[in-house]
């Protein structure tokens, strides 16, 4: 197994926010949200206390599930100016201002009272974060008793061939950078066993995490 090697924490530049929200994410986000809609009982989706998207980037996760479901109020959070910018574009564009609240935060250290959110869904930010077991405790502080807990991030490969493949495979059609990106990522994500770890630390099931594809792991759980 290849060491966890870690990447910026914040993608803040006017460049990197570009390159991500031109980057291709349709069919990984609208699997995404279908999963988690999947997972979501119904009564989490119109609870008033609504849901969490951390780590929202430029909010095409939580544009996609307003695409996908009728229902359901997101508080969407990011810590880099300049993913929220065009993130409050985005939404602006799509008039999903009312449906879509946009909050910057650090997501070790929320501004959200304990059992705030009905649902708390997150989708490749763990791997950017130096100590992700200080953002998994800070999704479970906020999720209410009985609520959702939905994470997807990368997933570690095992030896460095495995991981060029994957970029190979995966980011054949995009940019220099933007392969440069994956491959930094892939190195700085987690894999089943060390989350599984964490959850355990948690008073979590460690069967909530599964790899669910080649490069991702996927965390589900309701809260007891």
């Amino acid at each position: 197994m290849i060491p966890r090697r870690l990447e910026p924490e914040v993608m803040d530049t006017e460049q990197e926010a570009r390159e991500y929200d031109e980057m291709d994410h349709s069919a990984v986000n609208e699997l995404f949200v279908a999963d988690f809609l999947t997972d979501c009982p119904q009564k989490l989706l119109v609870d008033s206390k609504g849901i969490l998207d951390l780590g929202t980037g430029t909010a095409l996760i939580p544009m996609e599930f307003c695409r996908q479901s009728e229902q359901g109020q997101i508080t969407a959070v990011d810590l880099a100016d300049e993913m929220l910018k065009l993130a409050r574009e985005n939404i602006a564009r799509d008039d999903l201002s009312k449906r879509i609240e946009i909050v910057k935060s650090d997501a070790k250290q929320l501004p959200f009272e304990n059992d705030c959110f009905s649902a708390v869904m997150s989708n490749s930010i763990v791997h950017h974060i130096p100590k992700p077991f200080i953002a998994l405790q800070e999704m479970v502080r906020v999720l209410k008793p009985g609520g959702l807990l939905f994470v997807r991030d990368l997933l570690r490969p095992d030896s460095v061939d495995q991981l060029e493949a994957l970029v190979n495979e995966h980011t054949s059609n995009e940019t220099d950078y933007s392969r440069q990106l994956f491959r930094q990522s892939l190195h700085a994500a987690l894999t089943v066993a060390e989350v599984a770890d964490m959850l355990e630390e948690l008073q979590l099931p460690r069967g909530a995490v599964v790899a669910t594809s080649d490069r991702h792991w996927t965390l589900s759980t309701l809260l007891p």
